[in-house]
């Protein structure tokens, strides 16, 4: 009876498994890259294994008098993203649930650092900002010509704020919005903020681009982060590295302040406050991710459905390096087929903009074939 059920659910979950390999070929709209070297069952495996003792509670330098924890994989998974970056040698973060808590431990740091601060944020950050940006002073900026901070607007307020009663500027800036794929210009506001001599903290929301190895091609990379006056960076596990689980790093210059509690034996710094992580399984596959060698992996693929598109007379919108391509929104029927993500809803409440979001696990076969259905209904 007991082999009956096991049996059964062995097959249950290769079904799930193959079904979903299948449906992953038509994934269009969403940032979830299929990556095909450290796939769903071994990452299970090794869930598995480490689930029992994967209780990372508090600090991840400190431990009380619990020890079954995996808190030594999770700092050697933040150093390879603080290394890659470029946070400086001395670094804190930690394994979170997903974007939206990293987001709410850089809004946390922020305000830790800079408590008279105003939050700065652009109307196209992700949904998580503006729902964690409402228990403090805020201010949300603008954007012009598709996602692109209204640089003139943000400068205009920071100062007004620091001048009227000193206040900090507290940015949540992103690199990569969700619907465009735009960037904010870190440089240039850090240079207005050091001429101006106004204090600041910036965290950056790279949840999709953050993924993307160093090495590769026309990609938007980020680079030298602590040099130039980012303080605290996030990218998404199950984005662009393709891990089956939800799961972000945040990696920041400096540690939080946190409430030492007798309790666990070492201090409260993260949001969560303990949290269960794939340790091994994210570390293999993060190692595995990064041993690509061919430097146009990223760019390749988007290449070639950019010209698919313009040989289609498909109007589109691509930002500077971005894997997104913008266009009018086609049927609904063509949508659900090839997933497509679709936002800018009319008075009516029917969406206007669709996008396409293209991954190296593309195939050209379906690419040719969403270009085909594409052409039908937007070729002009």
């Amino acid at each position: 009876m007991e082999s009956d059920w096991r049996e059964q659910f062995q097959s249950e979950a290769e079904n799930f498994y193959k079904e979903n390999c299948e449906k992953s070929r038509y994934m269009f709209g969403y940032p979830s890259y299929h990556y095909p070297v450290s796939d769903f069952t071994k990452a299970l495996l090794m869930m598995h294994y480490s689930s029992p003792f994967s209780n990372n509670c508090g600090d991840i330098d400190e431990r009380g008098n619990y020890a079954m924890d995996t808190k030594e994989m999770e700092k050697r998974i933040v150093g390879l993203y603080a290394k890659k970056f470029g946070m400086g040698d001395e670094f804190w973060g930690y394994v979170t649930s997903g974007g939206s808590e990293s987001n709410s431990c850089g809004i946390t740091s922020a305000f830790s650092k800079n408590p008279n601060g105003v939050l700065y944020y652009s109307a196209s950050a992700h949904y998580s900002v503006e729902k964690y940006a409402e228990r403090y002073p805020r201010v949300k900026i603008p954007t012009v010509e598709n996602d692109v901070m209204d640089m003139e607007i943000l400068k205009s307020e920071i100062e007004k704020n620091y001048l009227k009663n000193g206040a900090a500027a507290n940015l949540v800036l992103t690199h990569g919005t969700t619907k465009y794929g735009a960037c904010d210009d870190v440089d240039e506001i850090v240079t207005f903020l050091k001429e101006k001599n106004i204090p600041y903290y910036i965290h950056l929301d790279a949840a999709l681009f953050g993924g993307i190895q160093n090495n590769q091609e026309d990609a938007p990379v980020i680079v030298n982060a602590k040099a130039r006056g980012i303080d605290s960076v996030c990218v998404s596990m199950h984005k662009y590295l393709g891990f089956p689980d939800v799961k972000s790093v945040y990696v920041a210059v400096e540690k939080p302040q946190g409430k030492e509690i007798a309790y666990i034996g070492q201090h409260d710094t993260t949001v969560s406050g303990s949290r269960s992580i794939p340790a091994y399984a994210l570390y293999n596959h993060i190692v595995e991710h990064s041993q690509e060698k061919q430097t146009d992996a990223y760019v390749k693929n988007v290449r070639f459905f950019e010209e698919l598109l313009k040989a289609s007379n498909v109007e589109f919108y691509r930002a500077e390096k971005s894997n997104i391509f913008v266009m009018d929104c086609p049927s609904e029927l063509l949508c659900r087929q090839y997933q497509l993500s679709c936002f800018d809803e009319d008075e009516s409440g029917k969406p206007q903009k669709a996008h396409v979001i293209i991954f190296p696990s593309h195939g050209e076969k379906e690419m040719q074939e969403l270009a085909r259905s594409l052409q039908k209904e937007l070729g002009k």
